[in-house]
């Protein structure tokens, strides 16, 4: 695929870069507010280490709930959920008016394509000895019923099955909304900082068809939040990811794009408010990691855009790692993990029945609780993989992370991180909504048919400074994504026409 990027990025990169990221971060914190909240901890999580992780598994590798479909599980039975919910999650849970309804849990079967290629294809897919695929086509690589805690190579091979777990065509968030959240703290009452939705700049959706759903109001959006009165700060942006090759509804052919077939995935985060940070994007490039087509090791490609300087940058892989201005996740974090396999030495911790809600009911996520971080839906049982992952690299903020990834759609459940001194620094919780359950008049026109899962909703909860950031999906959209508008998505020169 033909670039033009790199005359705007050569020269100081990643310092460049790193100055803008302190910068911004320096302006969002001059924004900062408090709601006014309470929280009774059961235990102290930020205590917790990866072995009191693997003690809960092995705990309650056997355990089977004693709650039923139809019951309505409250704060007085997080005993009968403690063998169902990671350690650190369910502390979060310990608050007077909690309620955790139980439904039948939601099947989210990939489409009939990928199970061809799965079936048709599986069968050759090879791992090298250092974890590297070969021989990938489509479909799941490896069989679930594989994956064994004796085999060494099945972290690995869990890592895959995730990396290539079904997305159609590549998925939009047209807007989503961005809570920092101070837990615990209060300081007045007063006006919110929320606003209302919105959608991204106008050629980033010039060849989408119309949608009919509209988004919520900034009465609305302040109601789902609980009604607090103030956040820390909230921001609001468009986020698209596009896988280009390996395709299965074109039996593993990559998008009619000149170059597509060396690339995996390309993304975009574009922020549209507050007014301060208005027009920042960061584009990503990850180059196929298959080590019999491509480089299995080569970095990603990454470029930022900030609009007071009105200059693209590229920026370092190291950067992803770093806090995404200001919030508690970081680009690598995005949908439970978005990094190369092989920068990572994996394990697998086997399959666990997870207590969590699967397939949100509600229209938009609302959030309930002292701190408005939990959200207020249907819970169910679902059988995840869980995987633990150590960065090769010495320089990389976590020390480990453990996984929960769906067995039927290796989509994201929890995500437990680690500090360099190996104690449980943040708490992530995901929510992803099968395209098959969206209701008429709900983006039903635009995600119905897919057959595959997209996010809808993550708490970050950061147990050892008292902090968290919530993320909520308010625009989905599953489409084949015409060559031009993905050219007008991923292209890096073109980040400077942008800015409004």
């Amino acid at each position: 695929m033909k670039r033009q990027a790199d005359s705007f990025v050569r020269g100081r990169g990643l310092a460049d870069f790193r100055l803008l990221t302190v910068l911004a971060v320096l302006v969002a914190a001059s924004a900062l507010c408090f709601v006014s909240v309470g929280k009774v901890w059961a235990a102290d999580p930020s205590t917790y280490t990866v072995d009191t992780i693997q003690n809960w598994l092995k705990q309650y590798a056997d355990a089977k709930p004693d709650f039923k479909t139809g019951d309505v599980l409250t704060a007085k039975d997080l005993e009968r959920m403690r063998p169902f919910v990671p350690p650190g999650y369910l502390e979060q849970l310990n608050f007077p008016n909690f309620k955790a309804p139980i439904i039948a849990v939601i099947p989210h079967t990939p489409a009939s394509s990928y199970l061809r290629c799965t079936e048709q294809y599986a069968s050759q897919v090879k791992i090298r000895s250092d974890g590297a695929i070969m021989n990938y086509t489509c479909g799941q690589p490896f069989p679930n019923e594989g994956l064994s805690t004796s085999d060494p190579m099945a972290g690995y091979k869990a890592a895959w099955n995730y990396t290539y777990r079904y997305l159609y065509f590549g998925f939009y968030d047209l807007s989503v909304d961005t809570a920092l959240i101070r837990l615990g703290y209060s300081l007045g009452s007063g006006a919110t900082n929320f606003v209302a939705a919105s959608a991204p700049p106008g050629h980033y959706t010039a060849d989408l068809p119309a949608w009919k759903t509209l988004f919520p109001t900034e009465a609305e959006v302040k109601s789902d939040y609980g009604g607090a009165q103030y956040i820390e700060r909230y921001l609001t942006l468009f986020y698209a990811r596009v896988p280009f090759a390996h395709l299965a509804d074109l039996d593993g052919k990559a998008q009619p794009l000149p170059g597509a077939d060396k690339i995996e995935q390309e993304n975009l985060t574009y922020f549209t408010t507050p007014f301060d940070i208005r027009g920042t994007a960061f584009i990503i490039w990850r180059y196929l990691e298959d080590a019999d087509k491509g480089d299995p090791y080569r970095a990603d490609d990454a470029w930022a855009y900030i609009p007071n300087l009105r200059r693209v940058r590229r920026i370092s892989a190291e950067v992803k790692s770093d806090s995404l201005l200001g919030t508690d996740i970081t680009i690598d974090d995005f949908d439970g993990f978005n990094d190369r396999v092989l920068n990572w030495n994996w394990k697998f911790l086997g399959w666990k029945n997870v207590l969590e809600i699967n397939d949100p009911g509600n229209h938009y996520v609302r959030y309930f609780g002292p701190d408005n971080v939990i959200p207020d839906d249907g819970w169910s049982v679902k059988k995840m993989a869980v995987t633990l992952r150590t960065p090769k690299s010495e320089r990389h903020p976590y020390s480990a992370v453990i996984n929960f990834w769906a067995a039927d759609a290796w989509s994201p459940g929890y995500q437990l991180t680690f500090d360099r001194k190996d104690k449980l620094w943040k708490v992530i919780e995901w929510e992803y909504k099968y395209s098959e359950t969206f209701k008429p008049g709900f983006w039903a026109e635009t995600m119905n048919g897919a057959h595959a899962v997209i996010w809808w909703h993550l708490s970050a909860i950061d147990v050892q400074n008292k902090r968290a950031t919530v993320f909520r999906q308010q625009g989905p959209v599953m489409e084949r994504f015409s060559p031009a508008l993905l050219k007008a998505l991923f292209d890096p020169g073109a980040l400077e026409s942008i800015h409004r």
